[in-house]
């Protein structure tokens, strides 16, 4: 990531032969060399590396759509795309937490996409748990949420019939 604390430059390159032969070199992916001294002379007498990978996976959550019913409900929709740009395979747990102003009541919930289900109308859903992703993969998940808005005063929902609009939407 731009401005991380490692001191990299942000930019992976993986090992140009992955595994126990030779070809990789110093700073690619997970390299690393072994020098063996037989005589104890000081000097080398034995070099081999071997070079490894890791998975690279990250996630993007979109908010895509609130689009009215006519009952007064509307369909509120979000994306979440988990990739792997990294040259081995990895696995990852997903969840979605719906943390919504306190006058929004989510009636229903569900989610397709890589996988499919119900979700919670209150708490977190977990979306996946120890879920492979290949290589250069992308996995969609599509969250939809069915609520209600009730600014009136006295309403039952416990809200303070004041709607927060996010800060910073998309």
């Amino acid at each position: 990531a731009p401005g991380s604390p490692d001191g990299g430059d942000n930019t992976y390159t993986p090992c140009q032969v992955p595994g126990n032969g030779p070809g990789s070199g110093p700073g690619q992916g997970l390299f690393n060399r072994a020098e063996l001294d037989t005589d104890n002379d000081g000097d080398t007498d034995i070099t081999d590396d071997a070079c490894g990978a890791l998975p690279n996976i990250n996630m993007v959550k979109n908010f895509v759509s609130a689009v009215p019913n006519g009952n007064g409900t509307f369909n509120v929709t979000y994306t979440v795309v988990v990739s792997n740009p990294g040259t081995v395979a990895g696995t990852y747990g997903l969840k979605d937490t719906p943390l919504f102003d306190n006058d929004v009541t989510i009636n229903s919930g569900s989610y397709s996409g890589q996988a499919s289900g119900s979700m919670n109308i209150s708490g977190t859903t977990t979306l996946a748990t120890n879920a492979a992703i290949a290589a250069g993969a992308s996995h969609m998940y599509n969250v939809t949420f069915n609520v209600s808005l009730n600014l009136a005063p006295g309403s039952a929902d416990g809200g303070d019939n004041i709607y927060t609009r996010c800060s910073v939407p998309g």
